[in-house]
């Protein structure tokens, strides 16, 4: 095809997509990409078959939001990524734009599965450039060709079925959401099928046809890391619910931030309800509800008895209330408790699973409980049925980085050792997961803007550690009242160009409002209450609200959340003051990278056009 149908054909693409002209600079950025890709294709003729190679300009990855690799160039039976940019200078962000990539080919598109996909970023204002920034080659124009040839592997790639091949990227939490309760199902993600996850659904959903078949109450407890798919399972849950016979459930969360960003993004308050409230009108008020499948968020940070007693002068915990609330239902019930690991940021919470093993056993009704086999000691006394299917152990929000839970608990523990030995696995060519620390917070934000240029449906945004102080002498408004006042729906689900979007990077939010809910790319401002002394970690936890409290456990967890929000990485802005340089070193110590905005090689020769 020549040059003037190809650029003919990615205008029309454009206005289809968009329903605007593409702009000048657009224009001449086809015109160069098309120029280059002709002149290595004849400069590969004289050493490979072209007639088994292909090349795809502007590939709309599917579901993705309009991400668009510039060139795929098929090369006998292998895949080449290339990203172009007419600069004269690398950035980190760009690096690890065209790495992303290729993992997301090789993660979720099915002709790509299996083959060799190597992602090549091109600088079209230099020469001599051939450098290795594993698994990405950075090159200029003339030096591509190599690149392709060095790629080719024996075989054929069919166009059309390549084309045609499904993509099934891992949906956010609100986007599943969105598209749950949009009667549209939900891409079957490799390695949430790899992992389960569809049986137990189907699992939980024969539990409810015997429960409402024999007239039974049954305790289902889903646990599972940070990420895992335990809230997408809830929601999957009820919706299915909510089709089927039965038509009473419920999905309950006590994160109230989270209950807010899904009514927003569902546009109703139907399907999900706060907990906090649920058990005070049907367990405190002895009402009797109609729902008899509850699904609840956080099981294991339901309120114990004594914080019960202190908040609200009930002398019982909120799992006894809501084996209450299930005794009074019609005929039977299933309550659905999802479990995180290491999540108890908020008074009252400490008690964790133990408190749902003493309520099992005083209940008044009988209760057969299911859940996997660590849990099974809680429950001494009970009917316990163990099924190790009910703990998730693969992290889905950040995709290969099945580790990360692992090196945050390292990290924070102060084992800076094995943490930096685990760190390789996530940010390196196993894990494709970043972990950088800056001292610079504009170079994090101007990471983070390069790194999703041109991709809308990306989030990325500030998280701070409530109650702290350090950050505002940055910008980082994390008092109280200014968290407060944000419009949480806004900041998760609004473009990026709305100033109250996450992606504006002005207005961060805490532990509390971000538990439960991700970004793609979080930028957590370090504070002066978790910094390293000597040879630890000097925790500064605020003051106990009552005796039971565990201030120091609350303190590390709240840095747990913030570190495991992100899907495609995490940044950790450490203050330019010495009093955190040791804080600085610590976390390179445990395996993150300085972040660099410039990495151009010094062979790098800039040219001018």
């Amino acid at each position: 095809m020549e040059a003037t149908a190809l650029l003919k054909a990615l205008t029309s693409r454009h206005v289809q997509l968009w329903n605007s002209q593409p702009a000048a600079s657009q224009v001449a950025a086809w015109e160069e990409e098309v120029s280059i890709v002709k002149r290595v294709l004849v400069a590969c003729a004289d050493e490979a078959d072209l007639r088994t190679w292909s090349v795809v300009l502007e590939y709309e990855l599917p579901l993705e939001g309009g991400r668009r690799p510039d060139v795929i160039i098929l090369p006998g039976a292998s895949v080449v990524v290339c990203e172009f940019k007419q600069a004269t200078h690398a950035t980190q962000a760009a690096i690890d734009q065209t790495e992303a990539y290729a993992r997301d080919l090789i993660e979720y598109h099915g002709g790509s599965r299996g083959l060799t996909v190597t992602p090549v970023l091109v600088l079209t204002r230099v020469r001599g450039l051939n450098a290795d920034f594993d698994p990405v080659a950075l090159v200029d124009p003339d030096e591509l060709s190599s690149i392709l040839l060095q790629s080719e592997t024996t075989g054929h790639i069919d166009l059309s079925g390549w084309l045609d091949s499904s993509y099934d990227p891992l949906p956010t939490l609100v986007m599943a959401a969105r598209r749950i309760f949009a009667h549209e199902a939900l891409p079957h993600v490799h390695a949430a099928l790899s992992h389960d996850i569809p049986r137990v659904l189907e699992d939980i959903g024969d539990i409810v046809a015997t429960a409402s078949h024999e007239n039974e109450r049954h305790l289902v407890l889903l646990s599972g890391v940070p990420g895992s798919g335990k809230t997408l399972v809830g929601l999957r849950l009820v919706y299915e619910q909510l089709t089927g016979p039965t038509q009473r459930t419920i999905f309950l969360s006590g994160n109230g931030p989270l209950i807010q960003v899904l009514k927003d993004a569902l546009h109703s308050g139907i399907f999900v309800k706060d907990l906090h409230r649920f058990i005070k009108e049907y367990g405190i008020d002895q009402k009797s509800p109609a729902q008899q499948v509850i699904v609840f968020d956080e099981a294991q940070r339901a309120w114990d008895s004594d914080f019960m007693n202190f908040k609200k002068r009930v002398h019982r915990s909120e799992p006894a209330l809501l084996l209450d609330i299930g005794e009074r239902t019609s005929e039977w019930c299933v309550l659905v408790g999802l479990i995180g690991e290491g999540q108890e940021i908020f008074s009252g919470e400490e008690g964790g699973m133990r408190q749902w093993g003493e309520a099992v056993r005083t209940a008044p009704g009988s209760w057969t409980v299911h859940g996997p086999p660590d849990m099974s000691h809680y429950f001494s006394g009970c009917t316990y049925i163990e099924d190790a299917r009910l703990r998730l152990q693969i992290d889905l929000r950040s995709r290969r980085a099945d580790l990360l839970h692992e090196w945050v608990q390292f990290t924070l523990d102060g084992s800076l050792e094995l943490a930096a030995r685990i760190a390789p696995k996530i940010a390196g060519t196993e894990g494709l997961y970043p972990l950088y620390m800056t001292r610079s917070l504009d170079d994090a934000r101007t990471y983070a803007r390069t790194r999703y240029d041109g991709e809308p449906s990306k989030r990325y945004g500030l998280l701070a550690p409530s109650r702290t102080k350090t950050p505002r002498r940055y910008g980082v408004d994390n008092h109280f009242k200014s968290v407060q006042s944000t419009r949480l729906g806004a900041w998760f689900n609004a473009s990026p160009s709305d100033p109250n979007s996450c992606c504006a990077l002005v207005a961060p939010l805490t532990e509390f409002q971000v538990q439960g809910l991700e970004l793609d790319l979080p930028i957590v401002c370090w504070a002066e209450d978790y910094v390293w002394k000597d040879r630890g970690w000097a925790l500064k936890p605020p003051r106990a609200m009552y005796p039971q409290q565990d201030p120091r456990q609350l303190l590390q967890n709240v840095y747990r959340v913030l570190m495991t929000r992100g899907r495609d990485g995490l940044i950790a802005f450490v203050p330019p003051d010495p009093d955190f340089d040791d804080t600085a070193s610590a976390l390179l110590a445990a395996g993150m990278d300085e972040l660099r905005i410039d990495v151009t090689p010094p062979e790098a020769v800039a040219v001018t056009r």
